[in-house]
C-alpha cells in the first residue's frame, strides 16, 4: 500500500477523487517559459509537473551526469530564465517544474525526500559538456538559495547539484525482484539506478577532477562537537527527520527533531526551519508544565536546525488505540465495551485539561491527532510537535491536522478549532475512522450515534458536541438517504444498486487516456486499465450484474491495454492477464487472446501469487482455454497445467527456479490462488494430482493461521492479522471451502468456522471488496454453515440471514454518501472516492451483488473475485 507521502500527493489535484499531480490547477502560476513558444531549433515535452525543452536535432545520451537545481518560490522564476538562457546558449537539453504551485508541492512535508527540491534537471551530453555547463551555472546563480537535494553533491554553496545516473527510462528488477529505474553498467547490463537520500557512484565511473573539492566538503560537514548521538531514527520527512539520542558524557536521553533550510514547505510557505523556531518559541513559553515535553535548545549542525527535547515514556494514542479498541476482537460483554469507553474518557478528560493549560498561556495546539498524544505510564496527557502551536487569536498561520480531525471552515482559529479536534478525537477513539467525515460532516453524527448506542453511553459522556455540529445534519448532507437505504426493515438492494451504479457512471472520463473510472492510486501506475484499479475491474462488475456495459468504454479498455509495458505484463489484478479475461467477457475474446500472448512472452513474473505473479497468468490462460467453448485450446490449457506443476513444486520445496513463495498467505497475495488454479484444472481434466497439490497449497496456508481471542481465525502477517480476501484467512477460506466439496480434510474444516465468525466483526476500517466490509460480508455469507441461519440455506432471502450479517451489511452506511441520485464509495484510506474493483463502489456493487441476487442469478463468490 502506498504511505503518506504518495497519498498526500494524490490528495492534491482534487478533493473528491485520487488524481495525478499532473492535473494539479495551477493554470494561474504556470511560469511565463512554460507558456512561451519554443525557440526556433527546439521541440517541448511534458511529463507530470514538468515541461522539457530539447534541441530537435539532438537525441537524450542514456546516461551521464545530470544536474539538478533547487530554488525558492520568491526566486524561482530569476532562476528559471538565467538557466533556460545558458541551457539554450550551450544546447543542453532540460525540464523545470511548469508552475509556482508546483514548486511548493514538490517541497512540500510529505514528499519523497531524494528527489525534494528538484526545479530544474539537465542532461549535458557528455563530461566535457556537463563541466561546461556546470561552470557557467554556478557563477550565475552563487548566492542563490534552494534546498539541499539529498541524493545528489551540492557545488559550492550555490543551489546547483550533480549526481550520475540514466538520463532515459529503462527498468530491471532489483535483488528482491523489485521493478526499478535501470541504468546500464559497461557490460551491457541493466542495473538498477538508486536514488536513495545519499549521493552514490557507481563503482564503474570516475569522477571529474573539479567535482573532487566538493566531495571533500561535504565529507568534512560534521560538528565534532555536538554532545548528543542518534541511536535511534523515529520518523523521516521532507523537512527532516526525529531521533532519539543520548548526552555522550550523562547518558540522558533526548529527542531530536531535525529540520532542513528551505523544505517541507506547508500551505503558507513556512519551511521547517521556521516552524522548529516556532515550536522552540512555544515550549519555552509552556515551560514547567508536565503536558509538554521540556525543551533544552536548539543546535545547528552543519545547516541542519535541531531543537532538542525531553523523551518521553509512554506510548502515542494511536498505538494505544491499536491495542485496545475492543471491535475487532469478536463479541465482546458490556463490561469489557464499558471499560474501554471509560479510558477514552479519561484519555480525552486528560486532553481537555492540557489544552486548556496550553490556552490559559494564551497558546492555541492546532495539531491534535493521535500521533501527537503520548500517554506516560502513568497515564498522564502528554502532547507533542508544537510547530503550529501560535497566539490564540492569530489567523495567519494555517491548522494542522489529521484528516477527520480537523475544525472545518468556518471554524474560529483558537480555542474553538482545539475543541473540535478535542471531541473528534474523542470519536475516533470509539471509531477510528474519522477520514469519512471530510466526505460528508453528517457522517460525524452517524458515527456519533452508533458509538453512543454501542458503548452505551449517555448523553453526556464525551466532551460537548462542537458548535459546527451542535445543529444536527449539515444543509447538504445525504445521510438521510443513506439511513433510509440501508436502515429500513430490510436494505433497500434496488435503491443502493441503481445509486452505486449512477455514482459509477457519474465518474467516467472517456476523454482521458490515463485513466476512464477514478480509481485507488495505485491505477496511475498501471495505466487505468488493470482488474484491480482500472477499467477492466469496473467494465467487469457492471457486465456481471447485467448492468449496460458502454461500447465505447470497452474500446477504450483495449487503446489503454496496448500502451503497458510488454515487459512488466502484471498479474490477473493488476495486468495483461486480466485485461484479456475481461476483453474476451465482453465478446472482444481475439483481443484478450492477443494480450495474454503478449503477456506469455514476456520476462518471467517474479511472484507465484495471483494478483500480479504466475497464479494469476495462468488462471488467466485457463479462462481463455476453456470460456464456454466446445474445443478448448490445448496450448493455453498446457500453460496452465505446466505452471500449476511448477507451483506444486515450489509448495513441495522442490522448485530450482522461478518466484520464491509468498511471503504471506490470502487469495491474491498468497498460495491460494495456486490452490484454486489447481481446482479448476481437476475439475475440467479429472487428474487426481491436481486436487493433491491443492490440498498441500491450502495446508500450507493454513499454517499463516492463528486462533485470535473472541473466536476468529486470522493470517499472522508480523504484528498484524488479517481477514481480507486479498491478503488474509478470508480469501484462503473460500478456496478451501471449494476443495472440501472434492475431499475432506478435517483441519482446513476446522478452519471455517473462526474465519466465518471473523467476517462479520463489528469493525471494518474500510468498505472496499478485497481488504473490507463488503468482501468479508459477502465471504460470511457464502461461508455460512449449517446451524447458522443464512442466506446459502432455506429460500435464501434476507430474512434467514444471521442478525451479524445483516448488521455488517447496514453498516456500509459509516462509509457510504449519497449525493443527488448517486452513492459514492471512500476508497482505501478513506481519503477519497474510488470507483474500482478492489477498493471502490464496482467492489461493493458486486459484492452485494452476490448475497442480494435471486439464486437463479446469484454467481459464486470466488468465481466473481476471480473474474471467472
Amino acid at each position: 500500500m502506498p504511505g503518506i507521502q504518495e497519498t498526500q500527493l494524490y490528495c492534491l489535484a482534487d478533493r473528491r477523487y485520487y488524481e495525478t499531480p499532473a492535473r494539479l490547477p495551477d493554470e494561474d502560476t504556470r511560469y511565463p517559459l512554460d507558456r512561451a513558444e519554443p525557440p526556433e531549433g527546439w521541440r517541448r515535452g511534458t511529463t507530470g509537473l514538468w515541461t522539457a525543452l530539447h534541441p530537435a536535432s539532438a537525441q537524450l545520451p542514456e546516461q551521464g551526469w545530470k544536474i539538478h537545481i533547487s530554488t525558492l518560490p520568491d526566486e524561482a522564476e530569476r532562476t528559471l530564465a538565467d538557466t533556460a538562457r545558458i541551457c539554450l546558449e550551450q544546447g543542453v537539453p532540460f525540464k523545470f517544474l511548469r508552475s509556482a504551485r508546483a514548486l511548493r508541492l514538490m517541497s512540500a512535508k510529505y514528499m519523497n525526500r531524494s528527489g525534494a527540491g528538484k526545479f530544474l534537471t539537465l542532461y549535458p551530453d557528455g563530461e566535457a559538456a556537463f563541466l561546461r555547463v556546470l561552470d557557467a551555472l554556478t557563477r550565475v546563480l552563487d548566492g542563490r538559495s534552494g534546498p539541499y537535494i539529498l541524493s545528489d553533491l551540492r557545488i559550492g554553496s550555490s543551489p546547483v547539484h550533480v549526481r550520475y545516473g540514466a538520463f532515459v527510462e529503462h527498468w530491471c528488477r532489483d535483488v528482491d525482484g523489485n521493478r526499478v529505474r535501470a541504468m546500464r553498467h559497461p557490460s551491457g547490463e541493466l542495473v538498477p539506478d538508486t536514488r536513495g537520500v545519499v549521493f552514490r557512484i557507481p563503482e564503474w565511473v570516475t569522477v571529474p577532477e573539479p567535482l573532487r573539492p566538493h566531495l571533500a566538503a561535504r565529507a568534512a560537514a560534521r560538528d565534532d562537537d555536538f554532545p548528543y548521538k542518534v541511536t535511534k531514527a523515529l520518523q523521516f520527512s521532507n523537512a527532516g527527520g526525529i531521533y532519539l539520542a543520548e548526552h555522550r558524557t550523562t547518558g540522558q536521553q533526548v529527542v531530536l527533531r531535525e529540520a532542513r533550510p528551505h523544505c517541507g514547505l506547508d500551505p503558507a510557505g513556512d519551511d521547517a526551519v521556521t516552524r522548529l523556531h516556532r515550536e522552540h518559541r512555544a515550549l519555552t513559553r509552556l515551560a514547567g508544565l508536565d503536558c509538554v515535553p521540556e525543551v533544552y535548545g536548539v543546535r545547528t549542525v552543519w545547516e541542519h536546525h535541531f531543537l532538542i527535547e525531553e523523551y518521553i515514556e509512554g506510548t502515542t494514542l494511536f498505538d494505544e488505540i491499536v491495542e485496545r479498541f475492543p471491535l475487532v476482537r469478536g463479541e465482546r460483554t458490556p463490561a469489557e465495551l464499558d471499560a474501554y469507553s471509560r479510558w477514552a474518557e479519561s484519555v480525552t478528560t486528560g486532553l481537555a485539561e492540557a489544552l486548556d493549560r496550553i490556552h490559559a498561556r494564551g497558546l492555541r495546539f492546532a495539531d491534535v491527532h493521535p500521533a501527537n498524544v503520548i500517554l506516560r505510564p502513568d497515564g498522564r496527557v502528554v502532547l507533542i510537535d508544537f510547530e503550529y502551536a501560535t497566539d490564540l487569536d492569530d489567523q495567519d498561520t494555517p491548522l494542522a491536522g489529521a484528516p477527520g480531525l480537523q475544525a472545518p471552515l468556518g471554524v474560529k482559529r483558537g480555542a474553538e478549532a482545539d475543541a473540535y479536534a478535542l471531541w473528534a478525537i474523542w470519536l475516533h477513539t470509539l471509531m477510528p475512522l474519522m477520514e469519512v467525515t471530510d466526505h460528508d460532516r453528517g457522517k460525524a453524527l452517524t458515527i456519533e450515534r452508533w458509538a453512543r448506542a454501542r458503548y452505551r453511553l449517555g448523553p453526556d459522556a464525551g466532551p460537548s458536541r462542537p458548535a459546527a455540529l451542535a445543529h444536527g445534519l449539515p444543509a447538504d448532507s445525504g445521510e438521510t438517504t443513506v439511513d433510509a437505504l440501508l436502515r429500513g426493515p430490510v436494505p433497500d438492494w434496488p435503491g443502493i444498486r441503481e445509486r452505486l451504479l449512477a455514482g459509477i457512471r457519474a465518474g467516467a472520463t472517456p476523454e482521458r487516456t490515463d485513466r476512464l473510472y477514478p480509481g485507488d492510486l495505485a491505477g496511475f501506475a498501471t495505466g487505468g486499465a488493470c482488474a484491480a484499479h482500472g477499467a477492466a475491474g469496473v467494465l467487469y462488475a457492471l457486465h456481471r450484474v447485467g448492468a449496460p456495459v458502454p461500447d465505447e468504454h470497452v474500446d477504450w479498455l483495449a487503446r489503454a491495454a496496448l500502451r503497458r509495458d510488454p515487459d512488466a505484463p502484471g498479474g490477473l489484478y493488476d495486468g495483461l492477464p486480466g485485461i484479456a479475461v475481461v476483453l474476451a467477457r465482453l465478446g472482444r475474446r481475439e483481443e484478450g487472446r492477443e494480450l495474454l500472448d503478449r503477456a506469455l512472452r514476456a520476462p518471467a513474473a517474479t511472484s507465484a501469487d495471483l494478483r500480479t505473479g504466475t497464479a494469476g497468468t495462468a488462471l488467466a490462460a485457463l479462462r481463455l482455454a476453456a470460456p464456454d467453448a466446445e474445443l478448448l485450446d490445448a496450448e493455453l490449457l498446457d500453460r496452465a497445467l505446466r505452471t500449476a506443476w511448477e507451483l506444486d513444486s515450489l509448495v513441495r520445496g522442490e522448485a530450482t527456479d522461478g518466484p520464491p513463495a509468498p511471503p504471506s498467505a490470502g487469495l491474491l497475495r498468497g498460495l491460494s490462488g495456486a490452490a484454486l488454479l489447481q481446482l479448476e484444472l481437476y475439475a475440467l481434466t479429472g487428474e487426481d494430482w491436481l486436487l493433491r497439490a491443492a490440498g498441500a497449497a491450502l495446508t500450507r496456508e493454513a499454517g499463516h493461521c492463528v486462533d485470535m481471542p473472541g473466536g476468529s481465525v486470522q493470517v499472522k502477517d508480523g504484528k498484524r492479522h488479517l481477514l481480507y480476501l486479498d491478503q488474509g484467512s478470508g480469501g484462503i477460506a473460500l478456496v478451501a471451502q471449494r476443495y472440501l466439496a472434492h475431499r475432506q480434510d478435517p483441519a482446513l474444516a476446522a478452519l471455517l468456522p473462526g474465519i466465518e465468525e471473523g467476517c462479520v466483526l463489528e469493525f471494518v476500517r474500510e468498505p472496499g471488496l478485497v481488504t473490507g466490509r463488503s468482501g468479508l460480508a459477502a465471504t460470511a455469507h457464502q461461508l455460512a454453515r449449517p446451524g447458522h441461519r443464512s442466506a446459502r440455506h432455506g429460500n435464501g432471502g434476507i430474512e434467514a440471514w444471521r442478525p451479524e450479517l445483516l448488521e455488517s451489511v447496514r453498516n456500509l452506511s459509516w462509509h457510504l454518501v449519497a449525493e443527488q441520485d448517486r452513492l459514492l464509495v471512500p476508497g482505501a484510506r478513506l481519503r477519497r472516492f474510488s470507483a474500482d474493483l478492489a477498493t471502490g463502489a464496482a467492489g461493493v456493487l458486486l459484492a452485494l451483488h452476490t448475497m442480494f441476487a435471486t439464486p437463479d442469478e446469484r454467481p459464486d463468490l470466488l468465481d466473481v473475485l476471480t473474474l471467472g
